[in-house]
Parts: structure tokens; sequence; C-alpha cells
């Protein structure tokens, strides 16, 4: 699939990201932590949990837990309290690793960690190392998906087309910034149920402008 656009739509969506995310930003412990080990656990118990019931366990975690070889020797599963229990067999032979040989610092060794995938390795670096990454998920593809005009299915997010899409768009300077804000974003304002009054991209919003020439029609 090709998607036209189109730098002035990229540069205005970067540009609205990034002002309602100064606005905006959610004060979750994770985004100021500088401890590799908990910024990778945070992004571990994220995935498709919400943020809103990973803060009370995380912060558990990082009173309870100083390393990965102290996980591993009181013999917990953290992730029964996210109810997510069957994760922690992977997590476990995930902090064996980091135990033994520490943290890699670049995606093609991080995306082989047990229990790390594209999105999360991806998250760990631009979030909390400062390297740039894009940022894709379904929220994300959905934000995209309206903004831009294209149809999505839970394939899209692996799609060749929509990974150059997301590496256009994401900026080289304020990547972390802009992740933030479309997390923020996707969560908040483009939802399943979207609030489009509220959207700060609206004017140029392909599912909004659409939506309302069949209002008006």
């Amino acid at each position: 699939m090709y998607v036209q656009t189109s730098l002035h739509q990229i540069r205005y969506l970067r540009r609205k990201m990034l002002d309602w995310g100064r606005s905006n930003f959610r004060d979750f412990p994770w985004r100021y932590c500088t401890n590799r080990w908990y910024c990778l656990v945070a992004e571990i118990m994220l995935q498709r949990t919400k943020a809103e019931q990973v803060e009370p366990v995380y912060r558990e975690f990082t009173q309870k837990y100083k390393q990965p070889q102290e996980y591993l020797d009181v013999g917990a599963n953290t992730f029964v309290n996210l109810g997510l229990p069957e994760r922690n067999k992977q997590f476990n032979e995930l902090n064996r690793i980091i135990a033994l040989h520490g943290f890699p610092d670049n995606k093609a060794e991080l995306v082989r960690l047990p229990g790390v995938g594209d999105y999360i390795a991806s998250a760990f670096l631009s979030l909390h190392l400062g390297v740039r990454a894009a940022l894709i998920d379904g929220n994300i593809v959905r934000v995209y998906g309206r903004f831009f005009g294209f149809e999505t299915d839970p394939e899209t997010r692996r799609k060749r087309w929509l990974k150059e899409l997301a590496e256009d768009i994401t900026p080289k300077q304020k990547h972390r910034e802009y992740n933030y804000s479309l997390i923020d974003f996707a969560r908040e304002i483009c939802k399943a149920h979207p609030r489009c009054e509220e959207c700060p991209v609206r004017r140029k919003c392909h599912y909004f402008c659409q939506r309302r020439q069949e209002q008006n029609s």
C-alpha cells in the first residue's frame, strides 16, 4: 500500500503533537527514571496494560528489588498483580541474561531478549536512552490512519510502508517528547471513540474532515 503524504502534513502533525504534549504530559514515575533495568521493566509492564494499572505495581517493584539477580533469588512473580502471571517465565529469562551480560544498547540485540519485541525495544531506546526510534503500536497506527486517511487492521503495524511513514514523521531532535506526546494523545484524544472536538490536528485530519462532510451532506 502506498500512503501519499506531504512534508507540510508531516511538519504540521509533529508541531501540533509537540505543542499538545507540553501541556498534557502525564506524570508517571518511569518517565523520570534513570535506572535502565527499571525503565525496561516499566515498558514490559506497559505492554497491553493501562499505565494507571501499572503505576502501583511498578512503584512496589522498584521499592522491593534493586537488581535482576535479587528478583530471581526471591522467586517473585510481580506480574500476578497485573493479572498476567504467564509473563513471569520470560521475565525471569530476561533477568538471567541481564544479570550475566548487562544491557544491550542497540535495537538488534534488544529485540532478541525474551519478551522484548520491536515496540518495547524502540520505546526503551527513545524514551529512556535518548536514541531516536519510531514507535508503532495499535494505538499509534490508529492515529496515523485517521490523520492521513488510510485503512488499518491488526497487521498494519507490521507493514514496511507504515514503518517507513513512522520513521519519516518521528523528529530527529525531539523524538522523546514527540513519542510521549503521541502515546498520551492516542490514549486521551484519538482513542477508539475519539474526542475530535478537543483534537489539535482536526483541521487537517482526514477522518475528522470526512466525518464533518458526511454530517453536513
